[in-house]
């Protein structure tokens, strides 16, 4: 609000001297900002410090005693209150009056999401489609109480369930499923089941998918035990986007028998896609056109509402449309009363059992057999339920606690292990209907769940006459976004090739190798990114801005000049036995002379006046220096002892602590160590003055 010279405000004087003050605070805000350069002056008159004077004076603190009274200390109710965060938002802290009601509709709205989605999701598993719905029930009450995000929505995730599908087709045994439960057959293809290395051993589908689970859980427990949670950052957000995108095409791929109601042969390792796709051709002639059509009209209606319907209808509505539960209830209802399914051999559900899953222990022989598929899918599992939880706190604006996570879904893991459970995460898409809704807590993902157990008790056998083919198609259409993040690449190409080779890499291994090796691949690639950066160092040679005690880097910036006689060297990135060499090479480069010898020379400016000197003595800016190791540190002993024989004095400028305990214990001789650059400097040309 502007006022023109000689305008009164109804408030009077006091506006005009809020106004007044108001001004000066721009004003000077301006003049810090540099609008008004050289009217802020700074002047600081100290002592030159060396960094072992800053110890003067400081009370001596006895460390070993400080570690022994950690570890007496007693367990404090705030501790309980970490491990189970429910203690504090749901037993003390709840809001019933103002949050329940918004969690109970998002509650509602993730269950009916979870019917169709967990049934389908089930049916990547190789095992019964009622698995899904139980996966959004046991295994969701245990982290409702010990997560620390509140507003993931844990279950069934299709990645998650492939994989885990994958090792179910290895080690189950198809007549040994069918002998022990007639409808299991159904879901284990027997052209991929394969007789398990100990031949007196028989595990159904489900054995082979809880041990899966269970081991799951047991990993991301140890994890937790090491404070692994970490282990999320390795995964950056494009490597789990390639990772996701190419898991989705092996998805696809496993569903179009569904599509088609053709049989088709699985396939494992190199090239598995392309020669699934392979078989599809060759077996075209036998695909069922009913089928086809049915597939077809689900695909077809399911993205024409996503597409052009879904965001009109849904704000004018206080939660979203259950389309695909519509679908399936349509779909159920259609072939319960006719006879198209046996009139055009289209092949539906089948049996589905009632009632909540037998408490089973899944069989502990099949562990170690299956503990690398499992520790991938555990890290897996882990990093896109994380990628979820930092997103929505990060957008709301609350913490979480990446170790905590683990334990909560290790726990979950485990205690659905003996529920018939694969192992579980968190769903894109359900996360985000959960927090666009209004869900405030995991209030939510509990009530979700009660409704889950009315389902799987009196409601789920009803979806025995629904087509195969259409849980496919939900699959199929749930996964479009994540499909089409294949264009990401181009805009992460212009934002860095480095992180466009990581997405290009990761995406090619999962979708022509396998699920796991491109996981791996991209891994390696974004290791061998940070190790080749890490490689690099900065060297760059430092000037002084006239009149300042500021440095910066002469190259980058005109009016900075040399210090007469002194050369500062700048220094950034960690010094390791991995880049000791070109470190060395950069630093004599901004010491040496053309022949080579050690003997830099300065060039300062003074009243136009062009002075060329020899150095007397080098300063080393090690405020970037984060890290050295014992062979880092021994090239600068020799670096130092070099300089030295050279006549030259060796200073150390801005170093932080560790790196300074490292060198102070190496014992570096001559060397003096400062608090900046500025000090190092002064304390030179003090030292000149005393010479002269």
């Amino acid at each position: 609000m502007m006022i023109e010279n000689g305008e009164k405000d109804t408030y009077g004087t006091f506006f005009d001297d809020a106004t007044s003050e108001t001004s000066l605070l721009n004003d000077n805000y301006s003049r810090v900002m540099g609008k008004m350069s050289g009217s802020v002056v700074i002047n600081v008159k100290r002592p030159v410090y060396q960094l072992d004077d800053l110890h003067d004076g400081n009370p001596n603190v006895d460390l070993e005693a400080t570690v022994k009274r950690k570890k007496v200390a007693k367990l404090k109710w705030s501790d309980v209150k970490t491990v189970v965060p429910a203690i504090d938002w749901l037993f003390t802290n709840y809001n019933w009056s103002e949050d329940f009601f918004k969690d109970f509709v998002a509650g509602f709205t993730v269950a009916v999401l979870n019917i169709p989605q967990g049934m389908a999701y089930a049916m990547l598993g190789n095992v019964d489609p009622t698995v899904g719905l139980y996966m959004a029930i046991m295994p969701v009450i245990v982290y409702s109480l010990l997560g620390t995000s509140k507003h993931v929505s844990m279950g069934s995730f299709s990645v998650v369930c492939l994989m885990t599908g994958k090792v179910v087709s290895t080690y189950a045994n198809a007549n040994a499923n069918a002998a022990a439960d007639p409808t299991a057959g159904a879901f284990a293809d027997p052209a991929v089941s394969l007789q398990p290395h100990n031949a007196a051993a028989v595990y159904t589908s489900i054995e082979v998918a809880t041990a899966v689970t269970l081991m799951v859980g047991l990993i991301q427990i140890l994890m937790y035990v090491f404070r692994l949670g970490v282990v999320c950052t390795i995964l950056s957000e494009t490597l789990v986007s390639g990772f996701t995108a190419g898991a989705a095409v092996h998805v696809v791929t496993s569903q179009m028998k569904e599509l088609l109601g053709v049989k088709i042969e699985n396939h494992n390792g190199l090239f598995q896609i392309v020669l699934t796709y392979y078989d599809i051709a060759n077996r075209i002639r036998d695909v069922n056109f009913a089928t086809i059509t049915v597939s077809s009209i689900t695909i077809i209606l399911l993205l024409s509402y996503n597409m052009h319907l879904k965001a009109f209808i849904n704000k004018r509505l206080f939660m979203p449309v259950p389309i695909e539960l519509i679908t399936i209830v349509i779909g159920t209802m259609l072939f319960q009363f006719t006879t198209f399914s046996d009139d055009y051999q289209i092949k539906l559900i089948g049996e589905i059992e009632s009632g909540l899953p037998d408490f089973k222990p899944p069989p502990v022989n099949l562990l170690m057999s299956v503990i690398t598929e499992s520790a991938i899918i555990a890290i897996v599992a882990y990093s896109i339920t994380m990628s979820m939880a930092l997103l929505f706190s990060e957008k709301l604006k609350y913490s979480i606690d990446t170790n905590q996570e683990l334990l909560a879904q290790g726990v979950g893991n485990v205690f659905g292990s003996f529920f018939s459970c694969l192992p579980f995460a968190a769903s894109l898409s359900r996360s985000a209907t959960q927090q666009t809704v209004g869900g405030r807590t995991q209030m939510a993902s509990i009530v979700s769940a009660g409704l889950l157990v009315a389902v799987v008790l009196w409601i789920g056998h009803l979806f025995q006459p629904l087509p195969r083919c259409v849980l496919a198609s939900i699959t199929i259409v749930a996964l479009k976004d994540i499909l089409l993040q294949v264009r990401d690449v181009v805009r992460v190409w212009r934002t860095s090739k480095a992180d466009a080779a990581i997405w290009i890499a990761t995406y090619c291994t999962v979708v022509l190798v396998e699920i796991d090796v491109g996981l791996l691949a991209g891994v390696v690639v974004s290791l061998f990114f940070v190790f080749s950066r890490g490689i690099g160092t900065g060297v760059v040679v430092l000037g002084r801005i006239p009149d300042t005690d500021l440095y910066v880097d002469m190259d980058r910036y005109r009016r900075a000049v040399e210090v007469p006689r002194v050369r500062i060297v700048h220094y950034s990135g960690s010094l390791n036995v991995t880049n000791r060499n070109v470190f060395r090479d950069k630093v004599h480069g901004a010491l040496c002379r053309y022949d080579g010898q050690l003997a830099p020379i300065t060039i300062s400016i003074n009243s136009g006046k062009e002075t060329v000197v020899r150095a007397q003595c080098v300063v080393f800016d090690l405020a970037g220096m984060h890290y050295v190791d014992s062979s880092g540190l021994t090239m600068f002993a020799r670096l130092v002892d070099q300089l030295n024989e050279a006549g030259l004095l060796v200073y150390v400028a801005a170093v932080s602590g560790n790196v300074y305990d490292c060198m102070r214990a190496r014992q570096l001789g001559t060397v003096q160590f400062f608090p900046s650059v500025h000090d190092a400097v002064e304390f030179y040309n003090n030292l000149e003055e005393l010479r002269a």
